[in-house]
């Protein structure tokens, strides 16, 4: 019981923080969000189960990112746009024209074609927006801003099933590691709010998109493989389920089918699986996705449907690979790790230099201890190495994306958001190499030192960086970085202003009162996932005194005993306090 309201509190705390992410991000923030909205929007008016590369978003959508802010990196596009800067430099008068103008939008231009042609999302598998467009009818009296709200907290939802997974997964490993559940789950809560403080996987997770599915499925997928390894009844055919619906979710699913070959071939090599329960998986995770991706060979001419890749279709994958050396590796290493640890949506907000050092300096020391762990746990090798295949494919697709966008674009580099879709493994992973390092007498507080710098880092980023940005207290400088916060750009702002910012362009329910409350909530639920890092490992973690402790103990109880109590009563029934002889 105790371990389930642990758990509950470390969910309920990842949903407070989800909810205050989609509150706050202005529209169309997120990644490619207006053109995964657009996706939803075509489905249910009714042009079609699947959209073809090359279809256009819908009036409403292109008349809302003429009134609304849109995001820095699209500044230059056309038609032009409003930045954060030049949208609050407007005038409050045209500002709250365009927000009345935003509100009452009419619902019949979802159904009307854009007068220009503004992109719509094409190349995604569709699973994420069939179940959108199923929850879009509860939706469809309301206003364009809280359509899409709600649907950001569906993505939020449906992410936060990684909080048990990592649970269970941490469980799992660490009880092989530690040799005790007790220790193991201590960990487990410790590596949990390592999860739910990590800043990236909500701005990931709070916009229309693929994410929240995508960080679902593949954190159910690694829960299922090391139940496979425990010849657990049903994980095989579990696994090809899941996998199968990933596969119809995001294309980067493509690096787990390996994984969950591998461990079904071992699961039955090992005489904890039948090779008829191994058949089926595979046939299930097939029946389920296959049509996508060979429509995508028909339509596209690649197996990915990825721009890059279809843009490549007629270089052949040996050409492909000879143009390795040419890549910038270091630069894309740089930019997928950046926008890994905190990367503010689609203006690309970033932090201080020194701050993203100080994480990767974690990282490799992390990397280091993994191969210690491995090496000395032999009890928690199968879960160790079937977690590290899941992270290293998936590595090695994105390192193929680098490749592919430099042969398309001349650009070393990929996303690193969507590693947060690997959320589970990787905590885990890092949680058990920093602490295989960690001297003895510091172990128990490593994961929890983890939380309290990834919460910091938050912090940090959404009160000094973010917020002052999506308000207008500060902006980009003519060289295109970000200017520094002060504390008097705040005042001169006012603290009541920034909040009535920060609810223009949502939902009407959307006040200065509910942010308030929603700021306040966001920072309890951190601060308590902080602690609860802190304190879960340190809780369990009691050193034995020292003999010098010892005699100090027993002086003390001595001197009190004897001056309260007199010799007859006392000595015969306090000849031991504490653990602890005479």
């Amino acid at each position: 019981m105790r371990v389930a309201r642990i758990v509950f509190l470390l969910w309920a705390c990842f949903i407070a923080r989800g909810a205050f992410y989609c509150a706050i991000l202005p529209l169309w923030e997120g990644f490619d969000e207006y053109a995964h909205f657009g996706y939803v929007q075509y489905i249910t008016t009714g042009r079609g189960w699947l959209v073809l590369p090359g279809a256009g978003n819908t009036r409403e959508v292109e008349r809302s990112m003429a009134l609304v802010p849109m995001p820095w990196t699209l500044r230059s596009d056309a038609p032009p746009h409003d930045t954060q800067e030049s949208y609050w430099r407007l005038p409050a008068d045209e500002r709250q024209s365009r927000e009345r103008e935003l509100m009452a939008l009419p619902h019949s231009m979802a159904g009307q074609d854009a007068a220009g042609f503004v992109p719509i999302e094409s190349q995604q598998p569709p699973l994420n927006y069939w179940l959108m467009a199923a929850f879009y009818p509860m939706l469809a009296g309301l206003s364009l801003p809280a359509r899409v709200g709600a649907l950001r907290l569906l993505n939020v939802l449906l992410a936060s099933v990684a909080v048990p997974a990592v649970w269970i997964t941490a469980r799992r490993t660490f009880d092989a590691i530690e040799g005790s559940a007790g220790g193991s789950r201590r960990v487990a809560t410790a590596v949990t709010a390592v999860l739910a403080l990590m800043p990236e996987v909500f701005f990931d997770a709070a916009r229309v998109a693929n994410s929240g599915l995508s960080l679902f499925l593949y954190s159910l997928l690694a829960v299922l493989c090391l139940r496979i390894l425990d010849g657990k009844r049903g994980a095989v055919l579990w696994a090809g389920g899941v996998l199968g619906l990933g596969l119809l979710s995001k294309a980067f699913f493509l690096a787990a089918v390996p994984v969950a070959a591998g461990a079904i071939v071992w699961a039955i090599l090992k005489g904890r699986a039948r090779v008829q329960s191994a058949m089926a998986s595979l046939g299930l995770a097939a029946a389920i996705s296959g049509w996508w991706y060979v429509r995508n060979l028909r339509v596209t001419g690649s197996l990915s449907g990825v721009l890059q890749d279809a843009a490549l279709r007629h270089l052949p994958i040996a050409e492909r690979l000879r143009h390795i050396p040419d890549v910038n590796w270091r630069a894309a290493l740089d930019s997928t790790f950046l926008s890994h640890i905190w990367f503010g949506d689609w203006s690309f907000l970033q932090l201080r230099a020194w701050i993203y050092h100080v994480f990767a300096l974690l990282a490799v020391v992390a990397l280091a201890g993994l191969v210690v762990a491995w090496a000395r746990h032999a009890a928690a090798r199968g879960a160790l190495s079937t977690l590290a295949a899941i992270y290293g494919f998936f590595c090695a697709g994105l390192a193929y994306h680098v490749l592919i966008t430099y042969l398309a674009n001349g650009i070393s580099s990929t996303a690193g958001w969507y590693l947060c879709a690997l959320a589970v493994p990787e905590t885990v992973l890092a949680a058990a190499g920093l602490r295989a390092l960690a001297p003895p007498r510091i172990r128990a507080y490593v994961v929890g030192g983890v939380a309290l710098a990834f919460a910091l880092l938050d912090l940090y980023g959404m009160l000094f960086v973010a917020l002052p940005y999506y308000t207008g207290v500060i902006g980009h400088r003519p060289n295109g970085s970000l200017e520094s916060f002060h504390w008097t750009a705040l005042a001169h702002t006012g603290f009541g202003e920034v909040l009535r910012r920060l609810a223009v362009n949502k939902a009407a329910a959307v006040g200065p009162a509910l942010i308030a409350a929603g700021g306040c909530a966001y920072l309890a639920a951190t601060g308590t996932l902080a602690a609860l890092g802190l304190t879960a490992e340190a809780r369990g973690h009691r050193r034995r005194p020292s003999s010098r402790m010892r005699k100090f103990e027993v002086l003390v109880r001595d001197c009190f005993f004897r001056s309260a109590f007199p010799r007859d009563l006392a000595a015969p029934k306090l000849g031991r306090v504490g653990g602890y002889g005479a």
